[in-house]
């Protein structure tokens, strides 16, 4: 592993020009070492096939009536070092009727990213009173996390610790993986999160983008 780490963190200096400290190799190692573990292990993560019947679900739906369906996705931003996500909120009509977007300066892999955008999802959702909803994801890796009964280390487990107890605490509420082609609105809105950000819902211009691309969709 540590290998491996080395002939990558080479070739992003060679190519990329960003040089990685000691500190990082090492740590990257570590959670690669984790991370090949944990996959070689068939009791640790759940399949996909066992996490949610709508799985391989090619085109978005509408949730079924009195449910809200939360839609979220993170991206990477390397050239501004920076993250964010999106989360956006549908009704049973498929109207979108709330969203949030969060756009940060830092360094994390894809991984945490997303997991990060999941636990926005869910702590948002609490103060927001909706009887019933459905939160979906295209990070395979952190719905089986969620799920899974085994401790997983680093900032990953951590996070997606945290999505257990909100996800817990909220009885009414769902998870599930969806591949990303069936809701790109969430990806949309995590690639524009610096615009974004701390906006709201009922500004026009934000409100037509975002219809633009779930007409588009449906």
């Amino acid at each position: 592993m540590i290998c491996w780490v080395l002939w990558k963190a080479r070739n992003t200096l060679v190519w990329d020009k960003k040089a990685s400290s000691s500190t990082q190799i090492f740590t990257s190692a570590w959670v690669t070492l984790d991370h090949w573990r944990k996959a070689q292990d068939k009791t640790c993560l759940l399949s996909s096939s066992l996490l949610h019947d709508g799985s391989n679900i090619e085109q978005w739906t509408t949730p079924a009536s009195n449910t809200v369906k939360i839609n979220v996705d993170g991206a990477i931003f390397e050239k501004e070092n920076a993250y964010g996500f999106g989360v956006v909120a549908c009704d049973s009509n498929g109207q979108i009727i709330d969203f949030i977007a969060k756009y940060y300066h830092g360094t994390y892999k894809a991984n945490v990213v997303e997991a990060l955008g999941v636990k926005e999802a869910l702590s948002w959702l609490k103060a927001k009173g909706w009887s019933t909803i459905e939160v979906e994801t295209d990070s395979l890796l952190t719905v089986q996390a969620i799920f899974s009964k085994q401790q997983i280390s680093y900032v990953f487990g951590l996070i997606t610790n945290d999505c257990k107890i909100l996800l817990s605490s909220s009885p009414n509420a769902s998870l599930r993986f969806i591949k990303r082609s069936a809701y790109r609105v969430a990806h949309f809105v995590a690639r524009r999160s610096r615009f974004y950000s701390d906006r709201s819902i009922l500004e026009d211009n934000v409100l037509a983008d975002l219809h633009a691309i779930l007409y588009s969709e449906c």
